[in-house]
């Protein structure tokens, strides 16, 4: 049994010490190129430092960014193909012999954690003044301008639209208020009040010698006036239906009961040819007039009330 747990335990060890050895292989056999592609440059000038992780199969790597320094700017950070390396593409702000610091390669175990790190050799630049001669009498060349186009902001075009839009539905909608106020207006200046339009009317049918005419006319005039002034459909209804409904008529109870009763009156003349004394005619002209005026008040107080 003890023979056993040593084989296992002997297995155990064999197999790390494996694995160990190929991942020292792998480290070993892993190096790093790092170039720039130019070593003399002026102010302003890019340069572009390429570093290549070679022979780097199996292994997971991690490329950090560069940090800017007092005396560069790093512009852009480009990954070559398949993750093997990065190019820097690094501005200069000042003259000499200046250095480009050994940039970090990390490489990652399975848990994302840093197992070992590689350096490049630090590069050295150096710089010159846009003026090539110490004396400054010789310029180079002026570059030709960059033209710049303005980008188009869609966002803002298309907040400006809805803004536009916006604007002129309000614009809209209050001359569209404007113009229902003014048709109001002439309405109501055209239109008569219904009280007036029943005082007038009773004056024109003065003239009427036609009894059975004059009784049309007068249970026309009284219908209307009231379905106009509490919008009860009287003048669609017969007399008998106006009786039936005489509770939903807001109105005095004895002027409500004189009412049906000279709607009746006016249908016995009209339908049963029956003729009225010599001065029924007079007094029921007069009582509607008084009907107009007494039942105009009392809606008028009642309007007030609700109020």
């Amino acid at each position: 049994m003890y023979y056993r747990l040593f084989r296992y335990f002997f297995s155990l060890v064999c197999i790390l010490f494996v694995i160990g050895c190929s991942k020292d292989s792998q480290i070993e056999s892993f190096h790093i190129k790092a170039e720039v592609d130019t070593t003399k440059a002026t102010i302003g000038d890019i340069v572009s430092l390429r570093i290549i992780a070679e022979e780097s199969d199996g292994l997971h790597l991690s490329f950090p960014d560069m940090e800017d320094s007092e005396f560069f700017e790093i512009r852009q950070k480009q990954y070559l193909k398949k993750g093997k390396g990065v190019v820097f593409n690094i501005v200069f702000w000042d003259t000499g012999r200046l250095e480009i610091p050994p940039y970090p390669i990390e490489i990652m175990k399975a848990d994302n954690t840093v197992d070992y790190i590689m350096e490049t050799d630090p590069f050295f630049i150096t710089v010159y003044s846009t003026i090539k001669n110490s004396d400054g009498k010789d310029l180079k060349p002026i570059k030709e301008p960059v033209p710049v186009t303005t980008p188009i902001s869609y966002r803002k075009i298309i907040l400006s639209i809805v803004f536009l839009l916006l604007f002129g539905y309000m614009v809209y909608l209050w001359t569209r208020r404007i113009q229902i106020e003014k048709r109001k207006e002439i309405i109501q200046n055209v239109i008569p009040p219904p009280y007036e339009e029943a005082l007038d009317s009773l004056e024109l049918i003065k003239k009427v010698c036609d009894v059975k005419k004059f009784y049309v006319e007068l249970s026309y005039i009284l219908r209307k006036y009231v379905e106009s002034s509490i919008y009860i459909k009287t003048l669609e209804m017969t007399t008998e239906e106006i009786d039936s409904y005489s509770s939903l008529i807001q109105m005095e109870t004895y002027l409500l009961k004189e009412w049906i009763e000279l709607l009746k009156r006016s249908d016995l003349i009209k339908y049963a040819k029956q003729i009225p004394e010599e001065n029924k005619r007079e007094n029921d002209l007069e009582w509607s007039r008084q009907f107009v005026t007494l039942t105009n008040n009392y809606w008028r107080k009642l309007q007030v009330g609700v109020s």
